[in-house]
C-alpha cells in the first residue's frame, strides 16, 4: 500500500509518499481501506518527536480514520467487509480499573492509532474491531475523518468542565478544529462564547459560526478584551489548549470559582503563574484527555441530527501530507485539513 510516513523525527519534510506493507488483520481485527483522514496536532508533535517516542520506525501516523471494511479477521462478528466505518482512536490494555470503567483514555497502558500505532496515513490500516463505529448517517467520509478527534476532544473537555447554561466562556483558538467543535458545542448548551484568532478574517468566520464575541489575539489583549467584555467579572470557564503562550493570561480571565480545562499545549508544555489567584478566587485547573466510546456514540447522534457538523478548511491527497503539515503548523487554514488516499 501507499502511506505517509516518516522514518525518522523532524519537521514536514521528513514524511514521505512511499510504499509499505501493511499489517495483516489478527483474528479480532479489521483491515480497513482508507477513504480520509484528518490533520490533528497530536500528527504534528508525533511527527516532531515531542510526545511519546515511537517504538519502531517507519511510522505512520493519523488517528482520525474513515473509510471501509476490507477484510476482517476470523473472530470479528460486528463488521462485515464493505461496512463503511469510522475508528475509536484510543486502544486501552482491557483490563485496568480505567478500562473497566469504559474509560480507556486514562488506561496507563493506552495508544493511539496515529501514534504508538500505525495510523490512517495510508490506503490501508488495520485495527481492532472493538474501535469500529457506523459511518456517520448522512455524512461523507471527508466529515467523518473531520470529526472524531476534535469533537470528541472538545465534548470530553466542556463535560469535564460541567458548563451550565447561561455562563460565560473562553475558547483560545477558535480557527483550530477542537476549538470550532468547542464552539459548536458550548453554543448548543447555551453559553455565551468569547474566542480568540489570530486574524480578522478568522474572527468574522468565528462569529459567523456563532461566536458572541471574538477577539484576534494578535492585535488585542485578550486578558483585556474579557475584562471589557464581562464587566471586569471574568469568564466561568477556559477552554485551553495552547499552553504556555496563553497560559498566564487564561487563568487570570476566570472569574471566582471559575475552571479551565485543557488537553494540550501547542506553544509548549512549560508554564508559569500566581498560584495567588487560584486559592483566592478558588479556581479549578482541569485535565482532559480524548473521550470514551459512549462519549462519542453521543456526538454520532448530534451529528446525525444536524446539531453538531465538522468544518472542513482544506481537502488535499494524502501524497501532500508534508504540505498539510506545513498549512497546519502555520495556522493558515481555518477548519480541520482532510487527507485523501488515492486508490
Amino acid at each position: 500500500m501507499k502511506a505517509a510516513l516518516y522514518r525518522e523525527y523532524g519537521p514536514p519534510e521528513v514524511l514521505k509518499y512511499e510504499e509499505v506493507d501493511h499489517i495483516p488483520p489478527g483474528p479480532r481485527d479489521v483491515l480497513v481501506k482508507v477513504r480520509a483522514t484528518s490533520v490533528n496536532w497530536f500528527d504534528i508533535i508525533g511527527r516532531k518527536g515531542e510526545y511519546r517516542p515511537n517504538l519502531r520506525f517507519p511510522h505512520i501516523p493519523g488517528g482520525d480514520i474513515a473509510g471501509e471494511v476490507a477484510e476482517i479477521g476470523s473472530e470479528v462478528t460486528n463488521v462485515k467487509v464493505g461496512d463503511p466505518v469510522v475508528v475509536y482512536a484510543t486502544v486501552g490494555c482491557g483490563q485496568c480499573e480505567s478500562c473497566r470503567r469504559g474509560e480507556p483514555n486514562v488506561c496507563l497502558h493506552y495508544k493511539y492509532y496515529g501514534s504508538a500505532l500505525w495510523g490512517g496515513y495510508a490506503q490501508y490500516c488495520t485495527v481492532r474491531a472493538d474501535n469500529l463505529l457506523p459511518l456517520y448517517d448522512g455524512l461523507d467520509f471527508a466529515e467523518c475523518a473531520a470529526t472524531n478527534i476534535t469533537f470528541l476532544t472538545a465534548w470530553h473537555k466542556l463535560a469535564r468542565a460541567n458548563i451550565r447554561p447561561g455562563e460565560d466562556i473562553l475558547i483560545q483558538a477558535v480557527g483550530s478544529g477542537i476549538g470550532l467543535a468547542a464552539l459548536q458545542i458550548a453554543k448548543l448548551t447555551g453559553l455565551r462564547v468569547i474566542g480568540t484568532a489570530g486574524s480578522d478574517e478568522k474572527c468574522a468566520k468565528g462569529l459567523e459560526l456563532g461566536a458572541d464575541y471574538m477577539i484576534n489575539y494578535k492585535t488585542h489583549n485578550f486578558r483585556d478584551e474579557v475584562r471589557r467584555i464581562t464587566d471586569k467579572r471574568g469568564v466561568d470557564v477556559v477552554f485551553e489548549h495552547v499552553g504556555r503562550d496563553v497560559w498566564e493570561d487564561s487563568v487570570r480571565s476566570l472569574t471566582r470559582f471559575g475552571r479551565l480545562v485543557t488537553c494540550g499545549a501547542s506553544s509548549g508544555y512549560d508554564v508559569t503563574m500566581n498560584l495567588a489567584h487560584v486559592w483566592h478566587k478558588q479556581l479549578s485547573i482541569i485535565g482532559s484527555n480524548h473521550g470514551t466510546m459512549n462519549e462519542l456514540a453521543t456526538i454520532v447522534k448530534l451529528l446525525e441530527a444536524g446539531k453538531l457538523k465538522p468544518i472542513i478548511g482544506m481537502k488535499l491527497p494524502l501524497s501532500e501530507a508534508a504540505e498539510a503539515h506545513r498549512l497546519a503548523e502555520a495556522r493558515s487554514v481555518f477548519g480541520k485539513i482532510v487527507l485523501e488516499p488515492e486508490h
